[in-house]
């Protein structure tokens, strides 16, 4: 169980984790590699379409407060039970590749500290008592962030499932677009004047 006022600030702050450590890595990089930053560039977007195709399945959800208004259990979220997460990830992942490979372990850490141990946790025990079993069974079957198994492990659910909505998913992700080209272009211009 997760100390509620704990996860209450780490929820409304988890936007804030992206701030600090872009300014991280803009303070400390590595020197400047094209290859590298290109493949840490094609990660991000990999990890920015999982977040788009995620968004397309959810009512909104960015919110201060953990809340789900249906549990959504197709799209993406068939295969992973936090695809927003596991994209902040990817993203991450591409953000510190960029910049230098000791950034990675260093941004993995802070992810599984903070989302694994705290606001994954916390959401669950929220779903947990809102859905009950249906919550129940889906955790048991699908992976938190690793799609470890491929196929329909949720086709016992009896849900009426929505259509995937991108006029929902490029105004719930606008945010996310623009904070993932702004920190690009502000590593690429670090890296590149600090060691042109």
């Amino acid at each position: 169980m997760v100390n509620k006022r704990i996860s209450s600030i780490a929820f409304k702050c988890r936007g804030i984790f992206w701030g600090v450590f872009a300014a991280g890595v803009l303070v400390f990089p590595d020197d400047f590699n094209m290859m590298r930053f290109i493949g840490g560039l094609f990660i991000l977007i990999c990890g920015q379409v999982l977040r788009f195709w995620a968004a397309g399945y959810i009512p909104k959800y960015r919110t201060e407060t953990i809340g789900a208004p249906v549990l959504v259990t197709w799209g993406p979220y068939r295969w992973i039970r936090n695809p927003l997460y596991a994209g902040n990830f990817i993203m991450g992942v591409g953000w510190a590749i960029m910049v230098g490979w000791k950034w990675v372990i260093v941004f993995a850490v802070a992810f599984f500290l903070l989302y694994c141990l705290i606001v994954i946790p916390a959401e669950e025990e929220f779903l947990l008592s809102k859905f009950g079993n249906t919550y129940k069974e889906y955790k048991s079957n699908v992976p938190a962030l690793l799609p470890l198994r491929l196929g329909n492990h949720i086709s016992g659910l009896r849900q009426k499932r929505h259509a995937f909505n991108a006029k929902v998913a490029w105004s719930q992700e606008i945010y996310s677009i623009r904070v993932n080209v702004a920190v690009t272009l502000l590593i690429a211009a670090r890296l590149y004047f600090n060691f042109k």
